[in-house]
């Protein structure tokens, strides 16, 4: 992953994330982690059921619930976010290989 200068807010995510939500488009995310950062360790194609964006105690997440139960949640605390090309981009404040990519997808028929 390139260095990167600044970063989005989790709210300008939650916003992307939100706009593809009521396009109804399936949602591709793959979490890259540094042990294989050439390919996803996971992958999930799905529709998003829900989003949730949450603040406790001063601390931002996001929270994005799947068709079929899958859940995948973001902390501020633990993660950077930032667009890219379309997509949303999760990559951890512990290391700089390992990052979850959202990207969305029209439904062809």
């Amino acid at each position: 992953m390139s260095k990167i200068k600044q970063f989005n807010s989790f709210l300008t995510s939650f916003k992307e994330l939100n706009r593809n939500f009521n396009s109804c488009k399936k949602v591709l995310i793959e979490f890259y982690h540094y042990d294989m950062p050439s390919e996803p360790t996971v992958s999930v194609l799905n529709y998003m059921d829900e989003i949730i964006f949450d603040e406790i105690d001063g601390e931002r997440s996001i929270e994005i619930r799947f068709s079929g139960g899958t859940d995948v949640c973001f902390r501020e605390q633990l993660h950077n976010t930032n667009l890219s090309n379309g997509s949303v981009v999760f990559s951890s404040k512990h290391d700089d290989e390992t990052y979850c990519l959202i990207s969305f997808h029209e439904e062809v028929i």
